[in-house]
């Protein structure tokens, strides 16, 4: 079992967790990890926000069933593995600007952290009602903005995390500058073997387990990536219900 060490509340469907995995304290910047409640419970993969000595942090969104049972129940897990995925490239590319909608300001944060001790300007634009972290990047950026309308920051390169949609709109409105996305796929296993979480880069599948979760947005099939994420929207919608009738019998039981 993998102890969670701390567990802040940040909103209503939003938490901070802070969990014992040594293994994972060797993450470099922008992998992640597969956790899993309980043994009855889906693999779910999580940002890494930041390593300690001991393990790591990332922030938790309650967007279905399995990461609402961790918001609601979770003191430990029974699974976690990683560091999974490729880093982030990390080098001095000048200026970059950042582009994070709700959960995905956790990869960013940890991305950009390297970069700023790589030598680069950090500009951010945070895309949604949902400002999770604030003083953390606030401290970090050189200038932050919040609007759910894309801005176009001047940059050597644009960073994106959090949505599939924020990431095509960007190519669009950024068609000769070099873009890194962390792109959102369904995953089962994480080691390259399910195929679930399979990405058309340049015509070719690539899998963003393994050769992931960072692509090069202008060389990605946008399209097809969002009309797959919507494949298990009812099964997902059937499985939120039937839990939230659990935690509703729960309550009125106590």
């Amino acid at each position: 079992m993998y102890k969670i060490l701390e567990k802040l509340r940040l909103s209503e469907d939003a938490c901070l967790l802070k969990v014992h995995a040594p293994h994972v304290s060797k993450a470099e910047p922008g992998q992640f990890v597969m956790v899993q409640h309980t043994k009855l419970s889906e693999l779910v993969p999580l940002a890494i926000l930041e390593t300690f000595q001991e393990g790591f942090s990332c922030l938790v969104k309650a967007v279905g069933r399995s990461t609402l049972e961790i918001l609601e129940e979770a003191e430990s897990f029974q699974y976690v593995a990683g560091p999974l995925g490729k880093p982030f490239p990390v080098e001095k590319y000048g200026k970059v600007s950042f582009y994070a909608y709700s959960w995905g300001i956790a990869p960013i944060l940890n991305v950009a952290k390297a970069l700023k001790s790589a030598g680069n300007r950090l500009f951010l634009q945070v895309v949604s009602e949902e400002f999770y972290l604030r003083d953390r990047y606030e401290a970090l950026f050189d200038e932050v903005r919040h609007s759910e309308d894309i801005l176009n920051f001047e940059a050597d390169l644009v960073v994106s995390a959090g949505s599939n949609r924020l990431s095509y709109q960007l190519t669009q409105l950024f068609p000769q500058t070099p873009i890194i996305s962390m792109v959102n796929t369904h995953m089962l296993d994480a080691v390259g073997l399910c195929l679930v979480c399979r990405v058309l880069v340049d015509g070719k599948y690539a899998l963003a387990c393994a050769e992931g979760p960072w692509f090069h947005a202008h060389r990605i099939d946008w399209e097809n990536l969002m009309a797959r994420e919507e494949t298990y929207k009812e099964q997902e919608r059937l499985a939120l219900e039937e839990y939230l009738r659990t935690l509703r019998r729960r309550t009125l039981a106590t």
